[in-house]
């Protein structure tokens, strides 16, 4: 089936997609494990390659709890989107959603506010391919194909602008995304989209630290990323925090994912989490 559009185009509608489950987009490299596949097969889901499933059993071999990691980050966003919707928010863009699983953004949104907007955003084929065809009836709720590392392209897309008014309050959120940036450039990205945004926005952050692991442990993590389609990238948690730069952390400040209002054992690799208030 075709539709007359080139793969690449932003409007190419991926929703007609989950009528054959064994199809794959014409420009999905399966011969490299996608971070948002192995996020996803991690998670416990199905939308995945074997090169994916192959790279989490090896990250697993470093790293025997990566699973509870990544549910660890599941459940901060989770609370950070309820957080955010307490203090009023009622939309959100979603940088790097990866593919969908439930709860969702404008599901937890939607507890508290009915009307709640949400734009999710992601450059993989594979999250679009779900994302869309997942979400194509849920009004107020949108999905892009963009780069995180473009946030001047996210903010002037046409159906952004649609759906966020960004003279209300906005929650932003990057989890898990931002250890896929260059530590040059995430800084940059942050503070383009907090210039943004109007005050009371909130922001969202996960990111891989280096504070408290063992540094075998992260020269081999990074050897099992170097050849994803996205490499890993480590920061301080000082580098972490220069990320919320402008914003006012909310209680508890940054904290490991695991500490972040609740008390669990911490991961072998390290994510410092938080949220920050647009003053």
């Amino acid at each position: 089936m075709t539709t007359g559009k080139p793969v690449g185009d932003p409007d190419f509608d991926w929703s007609w997609s989950d009528e054959d489950p064994s199809w794959v987009p014409p420009d999905i490299d399966i011969t490299k494990p996608s971070p948002a596949r192995m996020y996803d097969y991690a998670l416990g889901g199905k939308d995945n390659f074997e090169v994916d499933r192959k790279a989490v059993e090896q990250v697993a071999t470093v790293l025997p709890d990566f699973r509870h990691l990544a549910r660890l980050n599941r459940r901060f966003l989770v609370n950070a989107v309820r957080i955010m919707s307490e203090a009023g928010i009622r939309q959100f863009i979603d940088i790097g959603t990866g593919i969908p699983t439930s709860p969702n953004v404008h599901e937890m949104a939607r507890e508290t506010h009915a009307d709640a907007r949400v734009v999710y955003v992601d450059n993989d084929p594979i999250v679009m391919a779900h994302n869309r065809a997942l979400r194509a009836t849920v009004d107020g709720v949108i999905t892009v194909q963009h780069d995180a590392r473009t946030p001047d392209t996210i903010l002037a897309d046409p159906k952004v602008r649609q759906t966020i008014d960004f003279d209300q309050p906005v929650g932003l959120l990057f989890i898990a995304v931002l250890h896929f940036v260059r530590r040059d450039l995430a800084a940059d990205v942050v503070s383009r989209f907090r210039n943004a945004i109007p005050s009371g926005s909130h922001i969202a952050i996960s990111a891989a630290c280096t504070d408290g692991m063992d540094p075998k442990t992260v020269a081999k993590t990074e050897a099992v990323y170097q050849n994803a389609a996205a490499q890993i990238v480590f920061r301080s948690a000082a580098q972490v925090e220069e990320l919320f730069e402008g914003l006012e952390l909310v209680p508890p400040g940054l904290r490991d994912v695991s500490q972040w209002r609740v008390e669990e054992t911490a991961a072998e690799i390290r994510v410092q989490a938080g949220i920050g208030r647009k003053p």
